[in-house]
């Protein structure tokens, strides 16, 4: 989806809307290590750009601006193929807070107006990705191409500096057989006897190609656009000359061997990290790659290239058995174990009677099932060499099929090649597809390089991922655009390699990061009870002689302390050495710490002790029990709170104690792993930080900013959040997407009770949204005694492509509930929508010291940018509130949509600003505004309630391998809901809806 300014704009705003080589920088830009950040003299922000912008701001005040959106590659009613949606323009640009220059990871683009020819490419039938590649790399090898600058993205369009002569053959669609995966010793035609899959794979790579001409593109028009003071001018075809252009800067990593594409515009160049860059073992069969991201960006009077690090998880190149091996996955668990490799590419290399290595690349779908397993309840699920049988087609000397025979894998490798599987207990690897299934023994096949792990990281992995990806910021930007600048190299922008690419398209690309004019906002102040208030330093603070605001209250608690099969949670007399306080003295030190705060903890009751078996999945059930018991007990002693001592940091234990409490006993839980809970060194922040948690869920109010709801909002203003959370890579086929909607409840910002709801998979618009607004409108209603007077929504989850969607499914939501609660029209509250942004590539590199964050050496907390990356008219800022820890610090990136309440550039900025220093859980700003937060953690808990249906996929997979099945998710029946163990729309016990419980 895609859209585009559409030329009409009316004033007032008011009213109803219209209809290859290192390279080394120049000595001055270079970005060397310099006390963490970047040395030498950085030159000014482009003066013409910030004319450009103050040109254009008068033109865009208070002004409102048509989007047309055109949905591609679906089949919805025909009044949503092409849709308008009304939008703000630009209010005006921030002023206050220091003035500072930054460098960000945006390079100068520039055309020398070559035309472009788009030629749209269709295929025949629906084919997986690399048999895609290999049949466009074979239509590339049509002589109308020799000698032309071509460049593609290997889906559907190709890109040239020429027309193209196609001739009748490609328009009418030519019959084209694709390629055999490179490296594959070709198949003897010849052969006497053929497996009936080899059969049904021929003639299923037989594929229709059509070719025809798309759009000619003249650059100069964009830029144009780009630089008109008239915010209506109108470059129709803006969205695919942006598309081509990034089709053309991903040429050289696209047809560059040892360059892996990891979905969207990602590429790691595996072949070449070296030094710093090497990869890191994640551990069971994993490892992290660094990789480039790249992006061709619209902003005011010019175009721009996005370039920035990222990283990824990868397999190990191991033979298949040592990758399962390595994985740590029990063998007897068969289950988890193709979960694993399902998908992986593979190479068989065997030797058959003597002759020539033969080399087959193929792609595993799955274990091959067991026998009878087509009959309900029959037959083992997989099968291993002995078990398998298949078809064997014996061919006559003229070629025809005279005999048909069933044989075991086992006999077929032993009789027809002359190998003897060595593992025949193993099961067997189907590397066809599930309908046409093709046999081939675990033991021959090594797993390729470069194929991404796309599923959910363990603990230790991800805390080995977070130390691979975390560096300085310096050290990222050395990494683009230094030396040994490997994201310019990676995309043919180092030195000469950009003659050999993006030269040949009329483009060049500048090697110096631009810099952007940017603010330091001043740091709020943070009030505690009784007035005791502080100025936080570095965007942190603690709680010293600090009680809460109102500390919240329950009226009876307990402890759970979960037992491990072996050993205790808790060490009732540690070793001196170990550091750890004894259990009785922290089990007593807890209540007293969070009551020093000022939380009311009520009656205690006697503490529960379970022991559960190890945390495996053949223990699940009994396990489960055994929390149900603890849970029910709890409930029928009348406890509002259970503190849960935790063994260990078990993913499945977290969800199952998060679901028994919230969703089945109506009970709150605090949960903390034993050791952690013993440490001497640190307990009192430790405590501290429960201490909030207990607070909040005791619909406490931990501490204010002063002044957050000043002008033009007030008290009468309700904040919103907006989230959805989608099914992974690793989740069972048909999951659901969940969507969760926070409020506020009144003033003091503390307390955000939520909506939640299971929807249909991969659906990023919420269902269902106009009864979850109710729900929170009625909440501010009995708190309160009236509605709302103004409304905040801040939306996460969206990208760039779906603002329209939000306008045109959810806003009508609004409206709808709006209707029901407060009648006509003009009753209705003002209301604003803000997108929040958070998986941006976008990052800011201070140019000072003095600017710099003092150990991290990232921007300063508060640094805000308005100017010299934003697009021509909406407003939008990108704002880095939090202290970045570790790593570069992600500024996350706000996009007003819709305002009715008219705000100053200055207002909206400083109040999201102070917002970030409101999250009830931490003492220090976040990074993104708390209403999009706590929507991403209600999300999160939504997540905890499906943990094994979210997260630990073991079904088969459909026909994936080839992509033959379209069909989306279906949708959620209540009786579906339920079996997924979602017994009431909104999941949660109505003991604890009014509650912020999610936290």
């Amino acid at each position: 989806m895609s859209g585009r300014p559409r030329g009409r704009a009316q004033g007032g705003g008011g009213g109803p809307p219209g209809a290859g080589q290192q390279t080394q920088l120049p000595q001055h830009t270079v970005p060397r290590e310099v006390n963490g950040i970047f040395g030498g003299t950085a030159p000014n922000p482009d003066p013409s750009v910030t004319a450009a912008e103050d040109a254009l701001l008068p033109t865009t005040r208070d002004k409102s601006f048509e989007f047309t959106y055109t949905v591609k590659n679906k089949s919805p009613a025909p009044d949503e193929l092409d849709f308008t949606v009304s939008m703000p323009g630009r209010r005006g640009y921030g002023t206050e807070g220091q003035e500072i220059t930054l460098r960000t990871n945006y390079f100068k683009f520039n055309s020398d107006n070559t035309i472009l020819f788009r030629y749209d490419l269709s295929l025949g039938s629906d084919i997986s990705r690399p048999k895609r590649r290999r049949l466009i790399d074979e239509v590339l090898r049509d002589a109308m191409f020799q000698g032309k600058a071509v460049a593609t993205d290997y889906s559907n369009v190709i890109i040239t500096t020429s027309k193209l002569n196609i001739g009748k053959g490609w328009s009418v669609g030519k019959d084209m057989v694709v390629p055999t995966e490179p490296g594959n010793t070709p198949q003897n035609v010849n052969q006497t006897a053929v497996p009936g899959f080899v059969v049904a794979a021929r003639a299923r790579n037989t594929v229709k190609v059509k070719l025809e001409l798309g759009t000619q593109f003249t650059p100069n028009d964009l830029v144009q656009y780009l630089s008109s003071n008239a915010p209506g001018a109108e470059y129709l075809s803006r969205d695919e000359l942006i598309q081509a252009y990034n089709i053309i800067m991903c040429k050289r990593p696209q047809e560059t061997d040892g360059i892996v594409k990891a979905g969207g515009n990602k590429f790691y160049p595996i072949a070449e990290q070296q030094g710093p860059d090497k990869p890191r073992d994640l551990g069971k069969g994993l490892l992290a790659y660094r990789g480039y991201y790249s992006s061709v960006r619209p902003s005011i009077g010019r175009l721009l290239v996005n370039i920035n690090v990222t990283a990824g998880a990868f397999y190990q190149p191991f033979a298949v058995i040592d990758l399962l091996r390595a994985s740590g996955i029990p063998f007897q668990q068969l289950g988890l174990c193709e979960a694993f490799i399902r998908m992986l590419k593979v190479r068989a290399v065997y030797k058959v009677r003597g002759q020539p290595d033969m080399v087959k690349i193929k792609t595993i779908v799955g274990f091959a099932p067991g026998p009878g397993r087509d009959r309900p309840n029959r037959g083992p699920r997989f099968g291993d060499a002995r078990a398998v049988h298949f078809d064997l087609n014996t061919k006559d000397a003229n070629g025809n099929t005279s005999q048909t025979r069933r044989i075991s894998v086992f006999d077929y490798w032993k009789d027809e090649r002359g190998i003897v599987i060595q593992r025949p207990e193993l099961p067997v690897l189907n590397v066809g597809t599930p309908k046409d299934p093709q046999y081939m023994p675990m033991e021959i096949c090594q797993v390729l390089p470069g194929q991404q792990y796309k599923r959910m990281l363990q603990g230790p992995q991800t805390t080995e991922m977070l130390t691979f990806a975390a560096r300085k910021p310096a050290d990222n930007a050395m990494s683009i655009a230094g030396t040994p600048g490997s994201g310019l190299k990676v995309f043919g922008l180092a030195g000469d390699t950009q003659r050999q690419f993006v030269n040949r398209f009329g483009i060049s690309v500048g090697k110096d990061m631009i810099t952007v004019p940017g603010r330091i906002l001043d740091t709020p102040e943070v009030r505690y009870k009784n007035n005791n208030s502080l100025r936080p330093d570095n965007g942190s603070w603690n709680l010293t002689k600090k009680v809460f605001e109102a500390g919240g209250s329950f009226s009876k608690w307990q402890i759970l302390v979960i037992n491990p099969q072996r050993g205790e949670a808790l060490q009732a007399k540690p070793d001196p050495r170990s550091g750890l306080n004894d259990a009785q003295s922290t089990l007593a030190e807890l209540p007293r710490t969070v009551s020093r705060y000022g939380v009311r903890l009520g009656q205690q009751a006697p503490t529960q002790y379970i022991r559960l078996d190890f945390l495996d999945a053949p223990n699940r059930a009994s396990n489960e029990s055994k929390i149900v018991q603890a849970f029910k007990k709890a409930q029928q002693a009348g406890v509002s709170m259970l503190f849960v001592v935790l063994p260990e940091a078990d993913k499945w234990l977290y969800a199952r104690i998060k679901y028994n409490g919230d969703v089945g006993a109506g009970i709150h839980s605090v949960c903390a792993v034993g050791s952690k809970l013993q440490t001497g060194k640190g307990q009192p922040m430790f405590f501290a930080n429960l201490g909030l948690k207990f607070c909040i869920k005791g619909k406490g109010v931990p501490h204010k900013v002063p002044n957050t709801l000043s002008a033009p909002l007030d008290n009468n203003t309700m904040l919103m959040g907006i989230d959805v959370t989608h099914p992974s890579p690793g989740s069972k086929q048909g999951a659901p997407s969940i969507s969760a909607v926070v409020a506020s409840t009144d003033a003091d910002l503390a307390q955000w009770p939520g909506s939640i709801r299971l929807q249909t998979g991969m659906q990023e618009m919420v269902q269902g949204l106009a009864t979850m607004v109710i729900e929170r409108l009625r909440l501010w209603l009995k708190k309160n005694g009236s509605l709302p007077t103004k409304i905040v929504l801040y939306r996460d989850g969206v990208s760039e492509g779906q603002y329209g969607l939000v306008l045109r499914h959810e806003l009508p939501a609004f409206h709808e509930a709006f209707k029901q609660l407060y009648g006509a029209e003009d009753k209705w509250p003002a209301m604003a929508i803000i997108i929040v942004g958070k998986r941006h590539h976008t990052r800011f590199y201070p140019t000072k010291e003095a600017e710099a964050d003092r150990r991290s050496k990232n921007p300063a907390p508060g640094t805000i940018v308005d100017r010299g990356i934003a697009g021509k008219i909406l407003s939008e800022f990108w704002l880095q509130a939090h202290h970045g820890l570790q790593g570069t610090a992600r500024p996350a990136h706000y996009v007003v949509i819709k305002d009715d309440i008219k705000f100053e550039a200055d207002q909206l900025q400083g109040f999201t600003h102070k917002l970030c220093y409101l999250f009830n859980r931490a003492t220090k700003a976040v990074s993104i505004c708390p209403p999009a937060y706590y929507a991403d953690l209600l999300c999160e808990r939504g997540r905890a309630y499906l943990f094994t249906t979210l997260a630990e996929n073991t079904e088969r997979a459909a026909d994936s391998s080839d992509n033959s099945s379209n069909a989306g998710p279906a949708p959620l029946t209540p009786a579906a809901q339920i079996a997924l163990g979602w017994s009431r729309p909104g999941a949660v016990h109505p003991n604890l809806a009014e509650s912020t419980w999610y936290i």
